[in-house]
């Protein structure tokens, strides 16, 4: 097994894509630790691999102080961290840049990209005493080129991925490594809504070249493939893993809604 006696931490790991890649890396062997930010998740997440080798804490990555102590309960639980991956994140409710909300903007920031600093950043300091580890992060397609009605998230993306680039400039001399994947849409996670309707999963697989959205499991065998040995001299880089979507937009997802309500 890849991952026997690693210890994996996956943010936002209690559901959706971070709980597929939880069990994902439970079968291959990891012991491994996840935090939601309810409780009735956690509990949840709990009861599912109840006798594994897992740990589910209650903490939310836009506070810092949680994320410094949910390093430390890690490592005082299991005594090292071998592999970071940064999962959890939002999305902005779909509109024009003109009519975003402070809130609605801020929160995408405080979450996506402070969030995941201060994730990084905690469990970043075990590895260098370490001197070893590596951090894989979820950024998205959308942060390549941008998209109408997404402007947080797309800038929060980005930001991750350039956050990828210099850390990996920083802390490869400590024997840490990084990288990111940019999925294009996933019939599953925060997709779990617009999937439901047929109409947005022809739209979003007539966006793409292949035809058809990925599934879960095709970015979850990305992601065990970069957290693997067999990826450690991939460092600093992200992977466009969408299907072949970039620079093939042909019309943005806001405005085919809209047209739905005219």
């Amino acid at each position: 097994m890849r991952f026997d006696g690693k210890v994996v931490c996956i943010t936002g790991g209690t559901k959706g894509l971070g709980k597929a890649m939880a069990k994902a890396f439970l079968e291959e062997g990891a012991y491994v630790c996840v935090n939601g930010r309810t409780q009735e998740n956690i509990t949840k997440f709990l009861n599912e691999f109840q006798g594994q080798k897992v740990i589910a804490l209650n903490a939310d990555i836009s506070n810092y102080e949680a994320m410094e102590s949910m390093a430390a309960q890690v490592i005082a639980t299991c005594g090292k961290i071998d592999i970071l991956i940064n999962n959890a994140g939002i999305v902005n409710p779909l509109r024009p840049a003109e009519k975003m909300k402070k809130e609605e903007f801020d929160t995408v920031i405080d979450v996506n990209i402070k969030g995941t600093f201060y994730a990084t950043q905690a469990f970043g300091k075990k590895m260098i005493e370490q001197k070893k580890g590596r951090i894989v992060s979820i950024a998205s397609q959308v942060a390549l080129f941008g998209e109408k009605g997404f402007l947080p998230y797309a800038i929060s993306k980005s930001a991750l991925m350039l956050m990828t680039r210099a850390l990996a400039y920083e802390w490869s001399k400590y024997g840490i490594t990084l990288c990111a994947i940019a999925p294009g849409f996933i019939k599953g996670g925060m997709n779990e809504g617009l999937i439901k309707k047929e109409i947005f999963v022809d739209y979003l697989s007539k966006r793409t070249p292949i035809g058809r959205m990925a599934n879960v499991d095709e970015l979850v065998s990305v992601v065990l493939f970069l957290a693997s040995v067999d990826a450690h001299y991939i460092n600093g880089e992200t992977i466009i893993m969408d299907g072949g979507i970039t620079g093939y937009t042909q019309e943005p997802l806001i405005d085919f809604i809209s047209k739905g309500k005219q």
